[in-house]
């Protein structure tokens, strides 16, 4: 079996170095250039269009990745779909990401600050062993500030497609993008980073869902 797999924001194929689900390929969708201005759901129908997914496709997308993978769903609905990390558009945004829609600071804000691994980061996303925060500076560092800062604005004016029959998997401590209702899966103690740090707990989640 192969599940298609949408890394978080600007994120590459590393976010999922430590998830295995038995007897499931991986295949990483790698992002592609976002055009000025371009909404999400814009953007995920180029993507959706460049990405050749059979008919009984199955769809794992974390954080922001959750977000274009809804948009996929909706497009062409998917035998299983996966959203880990990740929320339904706008409403269910923390109040700081929020006032992005009046205090554009995502647009104003150093990218350095975003993208350095800094302690506050670390915080946001949950990291606390030595060798996720490496990995986790290491996968900032990379991460293009163009596509950043688009996706942060984004975000603010996105809300996901009716879907049905998704699987929500979040953790009880994400920070970054704070729990909501109708979560499927709850990783106890777990922070916005648990693709990572939590990754045989998802994996074992993912592996009987497709199994059964």
């Amino acid at each position: 079996m192969k599940l298609y797999c949408l890394s978080g924001l600007g994120v590459d194929h590393r976010a999922f170095l430590k998830f295995h689900p038995a007897g499931i390929e991986l295949v990483h969708i790698p992002w592609i250039p976002p055009q000025r201005n371009e909404s999400v759901k814009s953007y995920a129908k180029r993507l959706f269009e460049k990405t050749e997914l059979p008919d009984d496709y199955a769809l794992l997308g974390v954080s922001f990745g959750g977000m274009v993978a809804a948009e996929f769903a909706h497009l062409k609905k998917p035998k299983h779909l996966f959203l880990v990390s990740t929320n339904k558009g706008y409403k269910d945004l923390p109040f700081e990401f929020k006032m992005g829609r009046y205090i554009p600071l995502q647009r104003i804000a150093p990218t350095s600050f975003l993208t350095s691994g800094n302690r506050f980061m670390q915080r946001r996303f949950g990291v606390v062993k030595n060798e996720d925060k490496e990995l986790l500076k290491e996968i900032l560092k990379d991460t293009d500030p163009f596509f950043l800062r688009w996706a942060m604005n984004a975000l603010l004016f996105w809300e996901s497609p009716k879907i049905d029959s998704e699987i929500r998997i979040h953790g009880t401590n994400d920070k970054m993008l704070p729990p909501t209702k109708n979560i499927n899966h709850w990783i106890q103690g777990a922070g916005h980073f648990m693709i990572v740090d939590r990754a045989d707990e998802i994996a074992e989640i993912v592996a009987n869902e497709m199994k059964n």
